[in-house]
């Protein structure tokens, strides 16, 4: 089984006090020209792939 992170883990790394709320709005609507991320079921938690947590990484850091 492939290892996950969640938005909220994301955040607390990178130091966010929001929760993961902005790491939610950008992986909703991500503005980094790189595309919608695959693989999320509406309702459910973010379980972000590494690749994807690492872009997500690019683009708060």
């Amino acid at each position: 089984m492939q290892e996950t992170t969640t938005a909220h883990d994301l955040a607390h790394e990178l130091g966010h006090t929001d929760a993961g709320r902005a790491i939610r709005v950008f992986l909703r609507n991500p503005d980094d020209g790189r595309g919608l991320f695959d693989g999320h079921r509406i309702f459910a938690p973010y379980r972000l792939t590494h690749e994807q947590a690492e872009r997500v990484r690019e683009r708060f850091s």
